[in-house]
Order: structure tokens, then C-alpha cells, then sequence
């Protein structure tokens, strides 16, 4: 994940970030990011270099906003307008790209360009604020179905089925994000994320289950790469009425075991897709202090009586955060010349989407195209 490397990031403009993406966008993301424990995460669809952070706070540039929105964005020649940012940066890409003639070369006539479609449809319950993850929903990509075996998990990757299917650059290259275009039904937000493991988890067997390191993730786990690391997960069978709480051990960003999360209340009559959260959270809080998760370590539930419902619980790394603040209307990540730069994806990501936060209880539709390049 793209960091913010300023010793003292100065605050987003507060009303040009409203008038780019609307007052309510604004308000749902900082909700979001009341209680995120890792490092700013680089916000979509804004131009500039706009994170998000902890307390819910907007850091960095905006270059938008003075006097048009996203929505006027959106309608406009927004190639071109993005073809002469670019021009004005060409010197600050990522490595990888000696300048932005060499990106295209690379995406045109060096065959470097992988495009991919996807379509999505997750169901988001039955209450607003809730966190939904589209691995259990198809169409492109198909359906991801329950994680690992109990107890071991497995490392998820680009070929595992629910990813989104790419082929890993070559030649000592590395892939990048350049471009995002996408759009929704009703009105959201959509996250792509790296998942680096799953596991299924049956909330009816045992108070306490213990994993073993043997499937532990391969990507984003040194102290550098971990902070941002996050566990969540999705509900494939209902939970039953019954209340009771989890409580979740892990080996943090620095490597130390046996961290525990803070007890919390697993949703009671909840629906598949649904995140196992309590609604309003779309992770699970961390020990005080941490900033990531490398791999789980154990899963301990309060109690087993009269509970029933299995869900997948997985960790994540965010890559991107592409707003939807108006229904059936396209909108593009410019992955060059945003808070996002070139963002990396690593070989043998397992590209999945999530959605944080739902305004409204629905069906919500996501469609689009992602373009990486590799150089």
C-alpha cells in the first residue's frame, strides 16, 4: 500500500474535498476510518495525493474540487484531462517506469498490459453501515466459496478461485495499478484488497481454535510491508440469534505472537456475506499499539451453546478505495498521478473486493476494468 511520506502531513481542504466527492462521502469514509489502526490509506478518485487515516482524518493535496466534483469529472474528456496531469509529473513515477513515454510503451506496444473485467453483486443485509465482502458473490470472478481448513487456513493467490485472474510480470518487472473505472448501482464505496489468507471458521464447534503457521501468508509480512494488514472475513452460513463474543490472537507487524484483540460481539441473525463485525466496523480492532496483522494465531469464541453459522475469516492489505457518490454513474481511479502513484501488485496477489460500509440495505452491483502494467 502506497504510504504518505511527510513528516507532518497538512490537512485536506475540507470544503474542496466535499464539493469533489460530496459531503456524505466524505462523512462515510471518515466514519470508516474512525478507529483504523495502520497507516493512511490512499483514497480513489481524488486528485492529488488525498489519504485517510486513523480518527478519520484527510491528509495531503487535493487538485479538485475549486469548482467542479467528481460528478462534472466523470462526464468530462477524462482521459485527457489525466493524459495532461500526467504530463506535468512525468518525473515522479514509482520505479519500475523510467517516465510516463516508457509506462505507455510498455502498456501499448510492450504487450504489458493486463485488463481486468469483473461484475459483482453482494447482498448487504438487512442493516445500513454493515461491512459486505463480494468474495462469496459472483459473477467475475467466479464465487470464492469457504476458505481453509479449520485450524491451518490456506494462502490465498491469484489463481485461487474468487481472485481476480491476472499473469505475474516477467523479466524481473513488477505489476502496477495505472487505472480503475468502475461503477454501482446505488451509491457505496468499493475496496480492492490484497486477501492473503482465509480460514473457515464454524462458530458452533469449540470455544477455542488454534492455528498453526503452516499456511501463514507469503506477501506483505515483514515490519515495513505488514502495518495495514487487517483481519476480517464473510459470513457463508447465517449466524443464529444467539449472542456471544470473539476474540481473536494474531502475530503483529513487528513479528510478536500470541497478540490478542480486544474481545467483540459477533453479529447475531446474520446474513451470508456479511462481514462477522458488529455493524459500523469493517475490521477487527487491533491490540492497542498494533498496526497490523501478520497471521492468526487463534480464535476463541465465548460460548458454543446454542450458537450456530460458519464464516471465512481472512486477513487483507487495501490498495484501493474507489468511491460511487452517484448511482449508474462511471468513475476512474488514475492510479499515475493520485495519492496511489503506481500502486504495487505483488506477485500471485489475490485481488478480491470488499465493501466497508453500505448506505442502505440492497442488492448493489459493481462493474468495471482494472488495468495493470508491468515494468
Amino acid at each position: 500500500m502506497s504510504l504518505l511520506n511527510l513528516r507532518a502531513p497538512k490537512h485536506t481542504h475540507s470544503d474542496r474535498l466535499d464539493r469533489w466527492l460530496g459531503a456524505g462521502q466524505t462523512e462515510v469514509y471518515s466514519q470508516m476510518f474512525r478507529d483504523w489502526y495502520g497507516p493512511p490509506v490512499a483514497l480513489a478518485g481524488v486528485p492529488g495525493a488525498v489519504y485517510v487515516t486513523g480518527g478519520g482524518e484527510f491528509v495531503g493535496p487535493i487538485k479538485g474540487g475549486g469548482f467542479a466534483n467528481l460528478v462534472d469529472f466523470a462526464e468530462q474528456r477524462q482521459r485527457r484531462v489525466l493524459r495532461n496531469w500526467a504530463e506535468r509529473q512525468s518525473r515522479t513515477l514509482n520505479a519500475g517506469f523510467s517516465s510516463l513515454s516508457d509506462l505507455i510503451s510498455e502498456a501499448t506496444t510492450g504487450g504489458k498490459s493486463r485488463m481486468l473485467t469483473y461484475s459483482k453483486s453482494p447482498t448487504t443485509g438487512t442493516t445500513a453501515g454493515n461491512a459486505v465482502s463480494a468474495w462469496a458473490f459472483g459473477a467475475l470472478p467466479s464465487t470464492g466459496g469457504t476458505g481453509g481448513t479449520s485450524g491451518t487456513g490456506r494462502k490465498t493467490i491469484r489463481t485461487t478461485a474468487g481472485a481476480l485472474r491476472f499473469d505475474n510480470a516477467a523479466g524481473g518487472d513488477q505489476l502496477h495499478l495505472t487505472t480503475w473505472t468502475g461503477q454501482a448501482n446505488a451509491v457505496s464505496s468499493l475496496m480492492l484488497y490484497d486477501r492473503l489468507w482465509d480460514m473457515t471458521y464454524n462458530h458452533a464447534t469449540s470455544t477455542s481454535t488454534a492455528i498453526d503457521s503452516a499456511n501463514q501468508p507469503d506477501r506483505y509480512q515483514t515490519s515495513v510491508l505488514a502495518p495495514g494488514n487487517f483481519v476480517a472475513g464473510e459470513i457463508t452460513t447465517a449466524l443464529s440469534a444467539t449472542a456471544h463474543n470473539i476474540t481473536v490472537t494474531y502475530v503483529d507487524q513487528d513479528g510478536n505472537a500470541a497478540e490478542a484483540a480486544a474481545a467483540y460481539a459477533a453479529p447475531v441473525s446474520a446474513v451470508a456475506g456479511r462481514a462477522p463485525l458488529v455493524a459500523g466496523n469493517w475490521f477487527v480492532p487491533l491490540k492497542a499499539g498494533d498496526t497490523g496483522a501478520r497471521y492468526l494465531t487463534n480464535i476463541a469464541q465465548s460460548t458454543i451453546t446454542s450458537v450456530t453459522g460458519i464464516s471465512n475469516f481472512w486477513i487483507g492489505h487495501p490498495i484501493a478505495m474507489m468511491p460511487f457518490p452517484v448511482a449508474n454513474v462511471p468513475f476512474v481511479l488514475d492510479g499515475i498521478n493520485s495519492a496511489f502513484n503506481l500502486q504495487r501488485i505483488y506477485d500471485d496477489a489475490c485481488l478480491a473486493f470488499y465493501t466497508p460500509a453500505v448506505a442502505a440495505a440492497a442488492t448493489i452491483t459493481y462493474t468495471g476494468l482494472i488495468q495493470l502494467v508491468s515494468g
